[in-house]
């Protein structure tokens, strides 16, 4: 897949040098950014003639890494970082679970994340952890594309598209 900055990573060593990888492109975006005299990647891009691509990680799957304790702390520190300030550089993290427990998701990781989308929990204490607060939507969910999102303090029930199988 050509637009793949990197093949998809299964091992979780790959992982943590791929989160410090875009923990250091994000620095060298700030820099790029100060000697431009600009905020975010919106008004570089403006101002450049070589603009920058946003990039997505997504991160499936997200608990079976942080439950090996030695790649944990490295992985959260990147997390971290990348989630408190590499929006404004264009880099966005999209991290997937399908076991939200309090211990893998922890509140700062948690407050980085500007929007959340929770399909169905299976207990209100998941649809506490997804959505934060007391928030227990989520248990209630019909399932098979039934999901909310929320941005900020703006909760949205929505219908998402239900596919068995995707050919690429």
């Amino acid at each position: 897949m050509a637009w793949l900055h990197s093949p998809v990573v299964k091992d979780s060593d790959r992982a943590t040098e791929l989160m410090e990888e875009l923990v250091l492109e994000m620095e060298s975006r700030y820099q790029q950014f100060e000697k431009a005299s600009c905020a975010d990647l919106i008004t570089y891009n403006q101002r450049s003639h070589q603009p920058l691509p946003r990039i997505v990680c997504i991160f499936d799957e997200y608990a079976d890494f942080m439950a090996e304790k030695e790649i944990r702390k490295a992985l959260e520190q990147s997390i971290k970082r990348l989630g408190a300030m590499a929006r404004a550089a264009g880099i966005h993290l999209i991290i997937a679970t399908q076991r939200p427990e309090a211990g893998i998701v922890n509140p700062i990781i948690r407050s980085n994340l500007p929007g959340r989308v929770a399909l169905r929990a299976a207990s209100e204490a998941d649809s506490k952890i997804v959505l934060g607060g007391t928030e227990t939507s989520a248990a209630y969910l019909l399932g098979k594309g039934d999901l909310l999102y929320q941005i900020g303090p703006q909760l949205h029930r929505l219908q998402s598209l239900f596919a068995k199988q995707i050919q690429i």
